[in-house]
């Protein structure tokens, strides 16, 4: 019997000890994101029938939207609205 380093086949056995271990690990890994993956697909097929809904159109004219986009730059240009407020409430009024 010798001292030291293991012989041949005590290297093939932990050498096979530690791919059995990777292999499963890796089979683990992988199940348990494939999982995930499922879970958040089940999650959005739930939610999509409500954001695919548009918005009911409110029937306000083009005169109408002239006149609020006039009212707002107004607003803009005396101060009352920064750009970004302008720029924010211009978008709702062009998305009616």
């Amino acid at each position: 019997m010798r001292g030291g380093r293991p012989g041949l086949i005590g290297t093939v056995a932990r050498t096979a000890v530690v791919a059995g271990t990777a292999t499963v690990t890796t089979r683990a890994v992988d199940k348990r994101m494939r999982e995930r993956e499922m879970k958040k697909a089940a999650q959005a097929q739930q939610t999509a029938p409500y954001e695919e809904q548009a918005p009911a159109p409110t029937g306000i004219t083009q005169e109408e939207k002239m006149a609020q986009l006039r009212e707002l730059a107004e607003l803009k240009q005396m101060g009352a609205l920064t750009e970004e407020e302008f720029q924010q409430e211009k978008q709702k009024i062009l998305a009616q």
